[in-house]
């Protein structure tokens, strides 16, 4: 029994004289977007695959608009057959001040379509992310004022017009406004079938493809934006009050650079239990306090396990 104590002596003096080692556990997470359609429908294109990279305003993917399409269609026939009765209605009456108004009135519609034309190109570069917010108001502003001029001309058309014909210029007038009405509200509906993406980053999954449904309740993709990640901590009860937000420690992983390190940004106002992501031989305190951080330098992968030490 003797001989076995002495044996076990210089074991036991080795273990006193090792160094402890204070680190905690924790990963990085992803703060993911999910990409749904405004409208639902049916996919009918998908623009990217899973594991790609993309820019902000590149299309993702398309629904099939074929029924809303021929919607539009059918309000701009509509639009458009308004518009001749109301030329042939406003043709009679004191000829020189009706010709005089009509002529207005086609330069009016010239710089409208313009206008239109001109809106159309900046709504598909803004969706793009190529112009600023700026641009499209004021092409918007511009369409508006050129509609506003269109109808102020078809006024003065209806005034150079003889009054037994008044009336009927004012309802085909209001017709006209109404069919132009349905003719916006339709090409501002089918814009949303092409879903564009909101910002860089890297398509992390995708959940539906071609044929199915998507809609805003149904993503098609999930995304993670550049810069969109943070560390994940898990600090055991008992040194809690060690740390605060602003404080900085030094993580580590297998993959990760030299020199990496985190500063706390949050840590819950209460503990939990450990979590079984990070168990292990020497960590195992029942209750912890999840804190999350954010990565100065580089940034590993998403769910990258990461150990952190005092600095």
């Amino acid at each position: 029994m003797m001989r076995r104590a002495v044996l076990l002596l210089p074991l036991l003096i080795a273990a006193c004289g090792e160094t402890p080692d204070p680190h905690y556990l924790g990963y990085a997470e992803g703060d993911y977007r999910l990409i749904a359609p405004q409208v639902a429908g049916q996919i009918e294109t998908i623009a990217v695959t899973e594991g790609q990279y993309i820019d902000a305003g590149d299309i993702l993917f398309e629904l099939d608009s074929s029924v809303d399409a021929e919607q539009l269609a059918a309000a701009r026939a509509r639009l458009e057959a308004a518009t001749a009765r109301f030329d042939d209605a406003a043709a009679g009456g004191r000829e020189p001040e009706v010709e005089a108004a009509r002529d207005q009135l086609a330069a009016a519609r010239a710089s409208q379509r313009e206008a239109t034309e001109n809106l159309d190109r900046q709504r598909e570069l803004f969706a793009q992310g190529i112009v600023p917010r700026a641009r499209l108001d004021e092409a918007e502003a511009a369409a508006s004022a050129a509609n506003a001029r269109v109808a102020e001309m078809r006024q003065r058309v209806t005034l150079a017009s003889l009054p037994a014909r008044e009336n009927q210029l004012r309802a085909l007038t209001a017709e006209i406004a109404a069919a132009q009405a349905e003719e916006d509200r339709l090409e501002v509906y089918l814009e949303r079938f092409a879903v564009h993406a909101p910002a860089a980053g890297l398509i992390e999954r995708q959940i539906r493809y071609e044929g199915e449904l998507a809609g805003p309740g149904q993503p098609v993709f999930r995304l993670l934006p550049d810069g969109a990640l943070h560390a994940v901590i898990f600090i055991p009860e008992a040194e809690i009050g060690d740390w605060a937000p602003g404080d900085t420690l030094s993580a580590d992983c297998t993959s990760c650079a030299d020199g990496l390190s985190v500063t706390l940004t949050r840590i819950d106002p209460q503990p939990s239990f450990t979590p079984p992501v990070i168990y292990s031989e020497d960590q195992r305190e029942r209750l912890v306090f999840r804190a999350e951080a954010g990565f100065n330098g580089a940034v590993p992968p998403a769910g990258t396990p990461l150990t952190f030490r005092p600095e």
